[in-house]
């Protein structure tokens, strides 16, 4: 009630005021009809009237005053027809506007329901694609992850062929080094086994005769040699008999015979060369003596 009373209250003040409005133009109708009325008579008036001629202006009055009333009437009723049809297009303007406040409302409510419905299906589609976002992003690093594992195998998968690989290839190697080596071990043994038979040969003793021989053809022996000498020195040469270098290693002489046998071996460059070239050594050790 108080809620419909400050909504409405501006037209209840004007359907108020048109009470008030009628019933001040009834009573300002009621104190003209008033002033209209006859002036009462002072009772020490005597007057002598026809009784006829009295007769007619009463008669006129009355009719006037029943006209007069007449029209108060219907002007009283013109009022209140105006009033109750102000009254009435009052109450239906309070009607109507309170239909369209509902309506308002109503509309209000349903632009409101259809705000939250359509807000509460953008909550969902987002949760939806949320969940589906987070269905893929969990998806995709599954993929990665199988991927990443897949590669890792892939990798460990080729690195175990390439550690295979490598170590068959390490094997043939060492095989085939391990073959070489027996293969040059057995050539070794056997060059060795030809050295020993050619070194034992006479050819050997031929060849170092050969070259004491030439180079003691060399040898200017000093006074200061002894009888009992024997020497050791050694000579190093290069292919083809070059003499490189020439030193007394072991030697009971003096000085002087020291130099004189290494002077000795360097003139004997180039030194002669063994018939078997297997015989060929690029270091060898001359004796020198004094009978010799």
């Amino acid at each position: 009630m108080l809620e419909f009373l400050r909504q409405h209250w501006v037209y209840l003040f004007g359907a108020l005021l048109l009470h008030v409005l009628f019933a001040a133009v009834f009573g300002l109708t009621m104190i003209q009809l008033s002033r209209n009325a006859p002036q009462p008579q002072l009772a020490i008036q005597a007057v002598v009237v026809d009784q006829s001629a009295l007769a007619k202006p009463a008669q006129d009055r009355a009719r006037e005053q029943e006209r007069l009333r007449r029209e108060r009437e219907q002007a009283l009723a013109a009022e209140r027809e105006k009033a109750l049809e102000e009254q009435r297009r009052l109450e239906e303007e309070v009607v109507r506007q309170e239909a369209e406040r509902r309506a308002e409302r109503e509309r209000q409510a349903e632009q409101q329901r259809r705000v939250e419905e359509e807000r509460r299906r953008q909550a969902e589609e987002q949760q939806l694609r949320q969940r589906q976002e987070e269905q893929r992003r969990r998806e995709a690093e599954a993929e990665k992850r199988r991927l990443a594992e897949a590669e890792r195998k892939r990798a460990e998968e080729i690195k175990r062929k390439q550690e295979e690989e490598a170590k068959k290839r390490r094997a043939a190697e060492e095989a085939r080094a391990q073959a070489a080596r027996e293969e040059e071990l057995r050539r070794q043994l056997a060059a060795e086994e030809e050295l020993m038979e050619a070194r034992g040969s006479s050819a050997m003793s031929q060849y170092a005769a050969l070259i004491k021989q030439h180079v003691e053809r060399r040898w200017i022996k000093p006074p200061s040699t002894r009888p009992d000498l024997d020497c050791e020195v050694r000579v190093s040469q290069a292919p083809g008999g070059t003499v490189l270098s020439a030193q007394v290693t072991r030697c009971n002489g003096d000085s002087a015979v020291r130099q004189s046998i290494e002077t000795a071996v360097m003139r004997s460059s180039p030194l002669p060369q063994p018939s078997d070239p297997r015989l060929f050594e690029r270091t060898l050790l001359l004796q020198f003596k004094a009978e010799d």
